[in-house]
């Protein structure tokens, strides 16, 4: 028997150890996984091709070029596609041979297995895509674009991805009440869970150990002889397998949060992660009644970035993001606070004390005109000037350096082999801009980051400048404006404009896929506006936000923030202990 007929059967072990009192069930669903089996030649062939046009939309560029060879050669393996098939995917994938994807997308549509149920492409390509323990970012936007294409609403695929990772961190335990709890809101995902367990056998024992990317790498190196039942094929693996998850995931399963600065970058003097996760209220009739969410591990994270604080509180970081629903698993960086909320009262002073709401309206429709020059502002702005230009000044400086230190924080991958989304306003968006910039001339920079979304950033607007960050971002580039943020455009007056205008300002004259300027202006009118309206803002761009908000209480934001991310912690240590 060859070790490949070895590790299939193996492999079917796996099957019959997972909920033995459905077997009939299972073998059912065991039979229609096989994608091969399912579709007729004119569906592989649809359904190569219509891979093989989306990939050439999407990363038809040089530096992509290895990665779109690599995504279409895996999925040729797993359709076991003959050779003439092969090279006419790849003159489709090169441009020379292309045809409009909607002639696939019918084809495809007309197979009896697709027909009533075509996610069985979606979740084929997830599993694909996870299959050698690496979620490249460009793997990801990949399957949004496949997913809108054939129809296919975004939280199925999102669904998908939570009952993977619910499989790989199964652990056979009794639950507390709390997580009997939290699992009824996982009702709607139980019904991918076998699906998921099943498929992932059929790719072996690669995605087992490194589909989670740093999720829980103690659980997957000592817990995963119980999920799958002790079979040979990962008996076999033995130190080989903890070697792997040691070089791959070294993080032990902590999430960002572990994450410690060893080496500075310039002056910063505060660097860390914290997990974003709300204080919701459990209904809307009792208050009184709190429910922290622990950290739950995600195929995707989400990090969030401030531009200043308005107070000293503990929430200062967290409360502006606290409807941010992009990721189950996200993070908000807590950087320069001293400097952050300097700058916030500053801010607060000037504007109130310089500026009366009638000036601010003839300030907003003076700068909207474009007739704003250094002689043009009113002398009590002027005059007061010094009090906001130092600490913006300090903290322009000091939010680029952050910018650098987050891109080594992704580079080095300590958040695990999973694609990130980065979203921040203001100074947080100028952190993201340098951070992008800096991944742009380093080498493997590409896959990391699926989305940046940078609202008022105060950074240049020059359309070669955001060019470069074009290879870094492998979905959406999102530069959301306001016309009318006279407050930006002020200090940024005289000399210290940049060639190309401000980003924060004005939309990004750049012709890329990627590239999306959205306006703004008909929801903030200045900048000071940004963090008391980022939900509506979150919406326009793009991002899911929760309609629901939940509570800001600073009084429990630091200590039970801390209880949700040991709580995860612990789900990890449990499980390890448990096998």
């Amino acid at each position: 028997m060859s070790s490949k007929d070895k590790n299939k059967l193996d492999m079917s072990l796996l099957f019959s150890s997972y909920q033995m009192d459905k077997k009939n069930e299972k073998a059912k669903a065991a039979k229609h996984i096989n994608i091969v089996e399912l579709l007729s030649d004119a569906g592989q062939y649809s359904y190569l091709a219509l891979f093989s046009v989306e990939l050439h939309f999407l990363y038809n560029n040089k530096w992509d070029k290895e990665f779109s060879e690599k995504c279409l050669k895996r999925l040729l393996k797993h359709l076991n596609s003959p050779q003439q098939v092969e090279s006419m995917m790849f003159s489709i994938l090169s441009g020379e041979t292309l045809h409009e994807p909607a002639v696939y997308i019918d084809l495809i549509m007309e197979e009896p297995s697709i027909r009533d149920n075509p996610s069985i492409l979606i979740k084929d390509c997830v599993l694909l895509a996870v299959e050698e323990g690496v979620y490249d970012a460009r793997w990801r936007v990949l399957i949004r674009q496949f997913s809108e294409q054939i129809g296919i609403n975004w939280d199925v695929v999102e669904e998908y991805e939570k009952s993977i990772v619910d499989c790989l961190t199964s652990i056979h335990r009794e639950k507390t009440a709390e997580e009997l709890k939290v699992d009824k809101s996982r009702e709607r995902g139980q019904r991918f869970k076998r699906y998921a367990m099943i498929g992932l056998a059929s790719v072996g024992g690669g995605a087992l150990i490194g589909v989670t990317g740093g999720l829980a790498a103690p659980l997957i190196g000592a817990g995963i002889g119980s999920l799958i039942g002790g079979t040979a094929v990962f008996g076999a693996l033995g130190a080989t397998g903890t070697a792997i998850v040691a070089s791959l995931f070294g993080a032990a399963g902590a999430g960002l949060t572990g994450y410690k600065m060893h080496r500075r970058v310039g002056e910063i003097e505060e660097f860390a992660f914290g997990y974003l996760s709300p204080a919701c209220h459990d209904s809307d009739d009792d208050k009184s009644k709190i429910n922290i969410v622990p950290i739950q591990q995600q195929l995707h994270i989400t990090i969030a970035v401030s531009g200043w604080l308005k107070d000293d509180c503990e929430d200062n970081f967290t409360r502006p993001w606290l409807c941010l629903d992009s990721s189950n698993e996200q993070y908000y960086l807590r950087y320069e606070s001293s400097y952050l909320l300097e700058l916030g009262k500053a801010m607060d002073y000037f504007l109130s004390i310089a500026v009366s709401v009638a000036t601010q309206q003839v300030l907003k429709y003076t700068v909207l005109s474009g007739l704003v020059s250094a002689i043009a502002w009113p002398s009590s702005i002027l005059g007061l000037a010094s009090v906001i230009d130092n600490p913006w000044g300090v903290c322009c400086r000091r939010s680029a350096q952050v910018g650098k230190q987050l891109a080594e924080v992704l580079l080095s991958r300590e958040h695990g082999q999973r694609p990130v989304v980065l979203v921040g306003f203001s100074l947080g968006a100028r952190v993201i801009y340098y951070c992008l910039r800096e991944m742009s001339n380093r080498k493997g920079c590409e896959g990391i980051v699926q989305d940046a979304i940078m609202i008022g950033a105060p950074c240049g607007a020059h359309p070669d400048d955001w060019r470069k960050l074009t290879r870094v971002v492998a979905g959406r580039l999102v530069n959301g404006f306001c016309r009318t943020d006279w407050l930006l455009r002020f200090l940024y007056r005289t000399l210290s404009m940049p060639v190309g205008g401000v980003a924060g300002l004005q939309p990004i004259d750049l012709e890329d896929r990627r590239m999306q300027n959205i306006d703004l202006s008909s929801i903030v009118s200045g900048h000071s506006e940004y963090p008391d309206k980022i939900c509506q803002i979150l919406k326009q761009v793009g991002i899911k936000a929760k309609d629901k908000l939940c509570t800001s209480d600073s009084s429990l934001s630091l200590s039970q923030m801390e209880l949700a991310e040991e709580e995860g912690s612990a789900s990890c240590t449990q499980g390890s202990e448990t096998h």
